[in-house]
């Protein structure tokens, strides 16, 4: 009799269980989860989820749902009692992943082999872009919707928990879910004191087409304020100068300081801290990699033979003069040109012992794609992190001379490389941050922040832009961009949103390490040992954070 009633209450917790897991309709879901719009292991998924945080972070869930397509119905959200639906909701909008990323580089197709390191298989549909809505009324147009609750810093100021319930409601639908937040007696850096470095290049022109601006317009600027603050949430400290603010004719270079600076107070505004100029030097209209002597961008002039030192010196001047009058000198950084390897790096030595000899405190960045030869030249590094990795000795040998490593990603690596490709775990973008921890470098650098080819919603994956490129030769998908154009300005997306939290985990990470160094380096080993070898368990992450959050109390 006993062992009878025994195995129905083992019985009814069973069908407890699969009911809460197969038959919901609803899953608060971890953000670090991909979600699709067609087909999702809801098995694994709960009606609740809880977060650990520190102060000053935004708490976050993604909320997935399963019904008939076309059903209307609302969705109410309360925060500790208290209706907050019109302010913490956004809608998730799925964008296409029309070939996957390659096991080195580009797309499949480049090498014609299948990469093994990708969460699905293409093509398929994945949820991606933040929009914010106030409405509460809602209809389901897929067979799985998703929205993001977003429960701002601002409302979770004080150590505690916090309880935020979801419901939604409509003809014949009626479910509900639980998200909980703790958040601890930890306080988060504010961005603008973060120690880590990042990019991300930034397109004037692609903002200008999608709102119809005119540059340098006040509306312009109202929309540039939009860009800076959404750069400034995901904790990017740096901005490129718009080139054309130097520019040369009848013989003289002219610098418009009116306009540099407006644009810089802009970012000033929102807590950047540094400005990057424009690359003074190229490979030419040609890009002729294969050129040793370096073109000045805006005369044509090669270095060596016509008349380059003279524009160089003139330019380097106009640079010397801006800063110094205008405090900048410890913000500004100078690009000579993008990605310099060993064919050109004499020419470009020389270029930058030239900048040296006028402009003694000026720090020259690069993206590089070489080492030895560049040696000596370069303030802060810049390399691929394959190439960081593969040759972190040399890198070390820089750091020893004072000089500063950061990394970067593009169209390479592929495989299982760290990289922000959206058929990637959203752990990788994560990662920078903790990968930033573990080799002590300062920061990273993208290309891609709004850099389309192609409209962002219908394609992810663009031919290569470069002339001549192969017919096999497509960038990856999402390598153009991290944000995305909405109706009255940029949107977010779930991978720079990742991006984001690893970054603050690198400035809670830096808190440990001057508190605790073993349990700063115990932590990290538990998620982060490689660029290629890290846990992609996203509740191990999530107990590392807790872990890394009581450490710091």
């Amino acid at each position: 009799m006993i062992q009878s009633k025994i195995s129905k209450v083992v019985l009814l917790c069973v069908l407890f269980l699969v009911s809460n897991t197969l038959f919901a309709q609803l899953w608060m879901v971890d953000p670090l989860e991909a979600i699709y719009p067609d087909k999702n292991d809801v098995e694994t998924q709960y009606k609740s989820w809880t977060l650990h945080n520190a102060i000053g972070m935004d708490a976050e869930v993604h909320v997935l749902l399963k019904l008939p397509i076309q059903s209307h119905f609302s969705m109410a959200v309360t925060l500790d009692g208290n209706d907050v639906s019109s302010e913490v909701l956004s809608k998730l909008i799925a964008v296409p992943v029309e070939q996957n990323t390659g096991v080195d580089s580009r797309t499949e197709q480049y090498l014609g082999k299948k990469n093994p390191d990708v969460i699905r298989r293409a093509p398929f549909d994945i949820f991606e872009v933040i929009e914010p809505v106030t409405a509460s009324e809602f209809v389901s147009e897929s067979v799985y919707s998703a929205y993001k609750i977003t429960i701002p810093r601002s409302k979770l100021e004080k150590k505690g928990a916090y309880k935020v319930h979801v419901s939604i409601k409509g003809n014949d639908i009626s479910y509900a879910g639980n998200f909980h937040i703790k958040v601890y007696d930890v306080e988060l850096p504010l961005a603008k004191d973060s120690k880590f470095f990042y990019t991300n290049w930034f397109n004037l022109s692609k903002m200008e087409s999608q709102y119809k601006l005119e540059r340098w317009s006040d509306n312009w600027f109202a929309m540039l304020h939009k860009y800076a603050a959404l750069m400034a949430h995901g904790r990017q400290n740096s901005i490129s100068i718009p080139g054309e603010l130097i520019t040369y004719k009848n013989g003289t270079f002219k610098l418009d300081e009116d306009k540099m600076l407006r644009f810089i107070d802009v970012f000033r505004a929102h807590g950047f801290k540094y400005f990057e100029s424009a690359h003074i030097m190229n490979r030419g209209d040609n890009d002729d990699w294969g050129d040793a002597e370096l073109k000045v961008a805006l005369t044509k002039n090669r270095y060596y033979t016509e008349h380059g030192k003279e524009d160089v010196a003139q330019l380097i001047t106009l640079i010397k003069n801006f800063t110094t009058r205008n405090n900048l000198t410890n913000n500004w950084l100078q690009h000579i040109s993008d990605e310099p390897t060993a064919v050109n790096a004499a020419c470009y030595k020389d270029v930058a012992k030239q900048l040296k000899t006028v402009f003694p405190e000026i720090r020259i960045m690069d993206a590089t794609n070489a080492r030895e030869s560049l040696a000596g030249a370069i303030d802060i590094w810049c390399p691929i992190i394959n190439d960081f990795q593969e040759n972190e000795t040399f890198f070390r040998g820089r750091e020893s001379k004072g000089e500063q490593v950061l990394v970067y990603t593009c169209l390479i690596p592929g495989g299982k490389w760290l990289n922000r490709t959206l058929d990637q775990e959203k752990l990788r973008q994560v990662y920078f941050g903790w990968g930033a921890a573990h080799y002590n470098t300062g920061g990273y650098l993208h290309w891609g922040l709004n850099q389309y080819f192609a409209d962002p919603y219908k394609q992810s994956v663009v031919k290569h832009h470069a002339p001549g490129a192969a017919a096999n030769n497509f960038l990856p998908a999402g390598d153009t961009h991290i944000v995305y154009p909405g109706a009255q300005g940029p949107l977010s997306s779930i991978r720079f949103e990742s991006h984001r939290l690893g970054i603050e985990d690198y400035d809670l990470l830096q808190l440990l390490k001057q508190k605790n160094k073993q349990k700063y380096n115990q932590i990290i080993a538990e998620l982060f040992r490689t660029y290629t070898d890290y846990n992609i368990d996203v509740k191990a992450y999530r107990k590392a954070k807790k872990q890394l959050l009581k450490a710091l109390k």
